[in-house]
């Protein structure tokens, strides 16, 4: 039977790759408050990207997509959800927004994440707000459209006790502040997909989560650059290693390392972009025309005008068309296509 107990974390013997993530995370969490005194025009702008790139691409590894023009409406609050797709979208919008602005008054506790859950479901007819009622599965589907059982999480029965020991637990180790919180926020959401408490929006809700504790423990990076959207960028390794690190966890033996390697190395990714994107406008002192030229310059294979927008998501359409038009005349890049549908590469 499973055991909820963080205090073991404390004798972790952690290898030096996990070691050296830890450390680097917390050097970029060093210049978090430098970034926003030297780029916060460029930080705010970043923020309005994010939060419709997460809001996109954490439905998306759910299989929930909807068009661009729709999301942007959905986004601005500027239409109603018409289908079960929309409202999801717009449920999880809500949810992220209220992340990001009273995640300091948001505890993690099973109460909270009924209610988050409840809110996620709010544009739809299902009903959100209550532990699953059936038991459920995790399972892969092949090629061939066989299944396969990759993992069974705890029982329906079970789930409710389960969550409050490992809120419960999770506080505890809060408040004592005895484990590398980055180790403790990853053990967590591990745990959380392994109860699997919810009969849908478990992944949706477990990266919900991600974003709050890290904001709890003084990560911002999830602000300004779209975690989910990296996730959705590396999805086979985030499958993988959920499944390596689920293997044993109900008998206690399994290995978290994996998994918790795998959300370090998400997030010194993101907090990678976020020094990219801050640090080329402080080389370039603003020179919007230049940035778009160094994105370029620094391609592989084919590009976008969508790529650089989101690579430079303060310069205008207008800038971008200039410095395609003039690397076209130099002969240093040929387009493909016409209209949206249009590819550029270096020559």
């Amino acid at each position: 039977m499973r055991i909820y107990n963080y205090e073991t974390l404390k004798t972790l013997m952690m290898p030096m790759e996990t070691v050296h993530l830890i450390a680097k995370i917390n050097e970029y969490k060093g210049k978090q408050e430098l970034y926003k005194q030297q780029a916060p025009q460029i930080l705010e702008t970043l923020k309005n990207v994010a939060v419709i790139q997460s809001t996109k691409a954490s439905n998306a590894i759910e299989g929930i997509i909807i068009t661009d023009s729709r999301l942007k409406s959905i986004m601005e609050s500027t239409t109603d959800p018409f289908d079960r797709s929309e409202g999801e979208i717009a449920g999880y919008r809500d949810v992220l927004q209220l992340v990001h602005s009273s995640y300091e008054a948001i505890p993690v506790n099973a109460n909270v994440i009924l209610q988050l859950h409840k809110e996620l479901y709010s544009y739809i007819p299902i009903e959100g707000g209550h532990w699953k009622n059936v038991d459920n599965v995790i399972s892969e589907t092949y090629p061939d459209g066989t299944k396969r059982i990759r993992f069974e999480p705890v029982s329906a029965f079970e789930t409710p006790g389960a969550m409050q020991n490992l809120c419960l637990e999770l506080r505890e180790r809060m408040g004592k502040e005895d484990i590398e919180p980055l180790v403790l926020m990853s053990v967590f959401i591990l745990d959380f997909l392994s109860i699997h408490p919810f009969n849908d929006g478990n992944g949706r809700m477990a990266r919900l989560l991600t974003l709050l504790l890290l904001y709890q423990f003084g990560f911002e990076v999830g602000r300004y650059i779209s975690l989910e959207k990296i996730i959705e960028d590396s999805k086979e390794s985030y499958y993988e290693t959920l499944r390596q690190s689920s293997q044993g966890w109900h008998d206690n033996q399994n290995n978290i390392l994996p998994w918790v390697n795998y959300l370090l190395g998400t997030l010194i990714a993101a907090y990678k972009e976020l020094e990219e994107r801050v640090g080329i406008i402080e080389t370039q002192k603003g020179n919007k025309a230049a940035r778009v030229r160094g994105f370029i310059e620094h391609k592989i294979g084919f590009f976008t005008k969508a790529d650089i927008r989101q690579a430079c998501p303060d310069v205008s359409e207008a800038t971008i068309n200039r410095v395609l038009n003039e690397l076209k005349a130099e002969n240093s890049i040929a387009v493909d296509g016409l209209g949206r549908s249009a590819k550029w590469k270096k020559i």
